[in-house]
């Protein structure tokens, strides 16, 4: 998900989006915030991740996957095919139900609903991700209206099957507040991506921090490209005793 603070509605109302949702909302603390979702996103390598959790991860009983702004469940949903699809032959129960948090009601309500407004970039990423996406999404005459959602372009509204929506828990909470309470045991996989990237360094430098305090030694930390392309997110991390598993995955030492 991509988060961009903005200043007013008309600035982002010109932006184009492709994905499957461009949410625009005021926050609690009066800033505006707009949100882009889409399947598949690019600056995650979504099979050869699949593939490394599986091996990393493959002594552990229980695996336990936590995002932040998962806004409309486009990511958890990628994340779950990817798991589905790669490397079918071992178990991948042991990752779910993934736990995806976002501090905007409206857009966790829509999650919660299991429809999906796609464009046509994304069903094609699902063709090309999954063997037959009719095992995770199917047509449907239900229609998704999200709020201040700005429909750009055509959408096509499909709607999860339970082989997704019984794998992932949407909810509506603070990222802060989670990682409070998170008890880690060297089994946790944390994506907070194209979040931090808005952040003031020394607020990320912060943040970075606490996950480090937070996660043991193995566990992953997960980010996008908006985090590296305005940050150094990089350094911090690395300075906090994480290595990097390759493009914005990184694990803990």
């Amino acid at each position: 998900m991509k988060i961009l603070r903005i200043t007013n509605y008309q600035q982002y109302s010109n932006l184009i989006s492709f994905g499957t949702s461009s949410r625009f909302y005021k926050a609690a603390n009066g800033d505006e915030i707009g949100t882009n979702s889409w399947l598949f996103r690019d600056d995650v390598d979504w099979k050869r991740l699949a593939k490394y959790e599986k091996n990393h991860f493959a002594d552990k009983n229980r695996v336990n996957i936590i995002q932040f702004a998962s806004s409309d469940g486009s990511e958890a949903y990628t994340q779950i095919i990817s798991l589905l699809e790669n490397s079918p032959n071992t178990n991948p129960n042991k990752f779910f139900p993934i736990k995806a948090y976002d501090i905007d009601e409206e857009i966790v309500n829509a999650a919660r609903s299991g429809l999906l407004n796609t464009s046509m970039v994304d069903r094609i990423n699902l063709q090309i991700n999954s063997e037959d996406y009719s095992k995770y999404f199917t047509d449907t005459n239900e229609i998704l209206n999200i709020k201040n959602d700005l429909n750009l372009q055509s959408k096509k509204t499909l709607k999860a099957t339970n082989l997704l929506k019984n794998r992932v828990h949407f909810e509506r909470a603070d990222m802060y507040n989670i990682l409070a309470e998170l008890n880690d045991n060297s089994d946790t996989i944390l994506l907070c991506r194209n979040i931090l990237g808005y952040f003031e360094d020394d607020k990320v430098e912060k943040f970075i921090k606490i996950v480090a305090n937070k996660l043991k030694q193995g566990s992953l930390f997960i980010i996008g490209q908006h985090d590296t392309s305005n940050t150094f997110i990089d350094r911090h991390l690395l300075e906090n005793q994480f290595i990097k598993i390759f493009e914005h995955v990184y694990q803990k030492l």
